[in-house]
């Protein structure tokens, strides 16, 4: 397994994403799905307060309350819009606040690793935002903190702000990543492309990639061909460009007998500039065994153009 601190303390480079805990995957499973993880080398538990109306965190810091794992790191996130009032932004200090009371809480946790920032209200002054994320840090509430779904051009923006006053800015971004070109997404996310590569890039700031199996289209692909898509699936993602990239993965899966699922991760692993942190998901033991399989794959950097199609 590799590791970094780029979050501070050591975190591995591939992520367990926890969306569903607590909601299609019981207490039970996710359990285990925890316990395997850190026994194959992973240390970094990705949560929010909006996965399963909360349930997720409290699956996990149940979990951390039975366990002795000093560390391993807990990052979640707050500030989602409020789907009841027409998705209306919440990021009043108020709102920031309350998320984040709620989710130490829920974790059983004095302070939270590494907080993200779910969405961004782009109506709202950065410097404002900024500004409570630090009395939070100043507070002891968390130790660092990043953005989830802001546009780089924000987060420069914000970060200058916290340069020029001399406070802490976002230190990461984390925003919806994989190899596949997307014909079509949901309004309110942030995927990767040339321009936010290339800031990641000359800021050297770490990306943790949301989504980066595509929704298991390559693997499903690879393994079981068109038919497994769903429509959905289908429309989104099949097309030339997607299928030449595969071809890309399945050589490497080839060479280091391995599936293309483990492929994925071991390439995300292999960015050097910016660092890229993969989270991964799924509904087995089996299937997070199968990802963590890619942790010390060495994808080139050719390669990785070939995949992903960019400026790397």
């Amino acid at each position: 397994m590799r590791y970094s601190y780029a979050f501070g303390k050591k975190s591995s480079k591939i992520l367990l994403g926890t969306a569903y805990f607590g909601d299609t995957i019981s207490r039970e499973t996710a359990f285990a799905m925890m316990d395997r993880y850190l026994e194959l080398g992973g240390c970094n538990i990705d949560t929010a307060r909006l996965y399963a109306d909360g349930r997720a965190e409290e699956v996990i810091g149940e979990w951390l309350k039975s366990r002795n794992y000093p560390d391993v790191l807990v990052s979640t996130k707050g500030g989602y819009y409020d789907m009841d009032g027409g998705e209306r932004p919440r990021l009043e200090e108020a709102d920031i606040n309350s998320d984040l009371e709620k989710s130490l809480t829920a974790l059983g946790l004095d302070s939270i690793d590494f907080y993200w920032l779910h969405r961004d209200d782009e109506s709202k002054p950065v410097g404002v935002i900024i500004d409570c994320m630090n009395k939070l840090v100043n507070d002891g509430k968390i130790k660092s903190f990043g953005a989830s779904n802001w546009t780089s051009a924000r987060i420069d923006e914000a970060n200058r702000y916290a340069e020029k006053n001399g406070l802490l800015g976002f230190s990461a971004s984390q925003i919806r990543f994989n190899p596949a070109y997307c014909k079509g997404e949901r309004g309110g996310l942030v995927g990767m492309d040339d321009t936010e590569f290339a800031y990641y890039k000359k800021m050297a700031m770490p990306v943790a990639a949301y989504s980066c199996q595509a929704k298991g289209f390559f693997s499903k692909m690879a393994e079981q061909g068109e038919e497994a898509l769903s429509e959905k699936a289908r429309k989104r993602y099949l097309c030339d460009e997607n299928l030449s990239r595969l071809e890309v993965m399945k050589k490497i899966a080839e060479k280091y007998s391995c599936s293309v699922a483990s492929v994925i991760c071991g390439a995300f692993s292999s960015f050097e500039i910016p660092e890229v942190f993969c989270i991964i998901g799924g509904s087995t033991i089996a299937q997070i065994e199968d990802s963590l399989n890619g942790q010390d794959i060495a994808v080139s950097q050719d390669e990785l153009r070939d995949i992903f199609k960019l400026d790397i």
